[in-house]
């Protein structure tokens, strides 16, 4: 049961650093987005919009999500509305958050770039997650613009201020993340008003990350490990920073190629995440690959030295 983009709704679980074994969930197609994110994994916005829809048809992937987890011999720590595509761009996003609550004792999650956030009833349909995962990697319209480039007519005020909205209303956890590129949005001056924003929004949690997969646009840098410690002690509120994903834990049945090849085409993995999504060798993996990559199924890439497989 694939959407018109022959992609499945359902992949994983995956290993998510944030969220531990997280079973995603696409509820629009691949790169349908508000932003343009230079840094973005999974390559350029194809469909640029910030206009909800019903995209997938939300029955079938409820429907989907029930099949997988049946599949599943340990459930996943999270079910997570993220994947290929902005998620709050569903209209029935409410009704779907509302019905994996009830299919699973799994705690919901969602990723978003936030920029919908002025909207009351995105609010609404957000706050009937357990956690929200908002990102916000810029205060000022110029960098907004330049990092993140926007569809006509979003303004990162008007964006602060929805966060800070829903901040209030919602009664979950509200993990902020924050992607730094070397150059782009690293500015003193700029960290020390994206601090002052942050604190403003009140999160639970800050979430310091850099690039650390191929991005959209070649040549955006990434910030070291320690500069990113370094950058965190000064936002005075509570800050982690990008560190790898722990292994999976149980086994579980069903297609691992297809649940890697589904994996790779939304993201760049290395043979490390493979092995930690699939709990198994990465002698293993990386036969795995190996063999994806004959048929033609992956494409090898190198990022820094590392090589990284791509679904095709």
């Amino acid at each position: 049961m694939s959407g018109s983009d022959g992609q499945q709704a359902v992949f994983g679980p995956v290993p998510s650093r944030r969220l531990g074994r997280s079973l995603g969930v696409d509820l629009v197609y691949p790169k349908t987005c508000p932003l343009d994110c230079i840094y973005c994994e999974l390559g350029r916005t194809t469909v640029h919009t910030a206009q909800r829809g019903r995209f997938r048809d939300a029955d079938q992937v409820l429907a989907q999500v029930a099949r997988r987890l049946s599949e599943m011999d340990t459930p996943p720590d999270f079910v997570t509305l993220a994947g290929s595509g902005e998620p709050t761009l569903h209209l029935e996003l409410g009704r779907v958050i509302a019905e994996l609550k009830r299919l699973s004792p799994c705690r919901v999650a969602v990723l978003t770039n936030g920029v919908l956030l002025p909207d009351p009833q995105v609010r609404r349909d957000l706050a009937l997650a357990d956690v929200v995962i908002p990102s916000l990697d810029a205060v000022d319209q110029q960098i907004f613009e330049r990092i993140n480039r926007p569809v006509p007519g979003l303004i990162i005020d008007d964006v602060v201020e929805g966060l800070k909205a829903f901040a209030r209303e919602f009664d979950g956890k509200l993990w902020l993340e924050i992607l730094l590129a070397s150059g782009i949005n690293d500015s003193p001056e700029h960290l020390v008003a994206l601090a002052a924003a942050a604190r403003e929004i009140g999160p639970e949690l800050v979430q310091l990350n850099t690039v650390i997969r191929p991005p959209a646009v070649p040549g955006v840098g990434a910030l070291s490990l320690e500069r990113l410690e370094e950058i965190a002690t000064g936002f005075g509120l509570p800050c982690t920073v990008s560190a790898p994903p722990r292994p999976a834990a149980g086994g579980e049945r069903g297609d691992l190629e297809l649940q890697v090849c589904e994996m790779t085409r939304r993201r760049p993995c290395t043979v490390s995440d493979v092995a930690a999504m699939a709990g198994v060798q990465p002698e293993r993996a990386e036969r795995l690959l190996h063999e994806l990559a004959r048929k033609g199924l992956v494409r090898p890439e190198d990022f820094g030295g590392e090589i990284f497989y791509r679904g095709l």
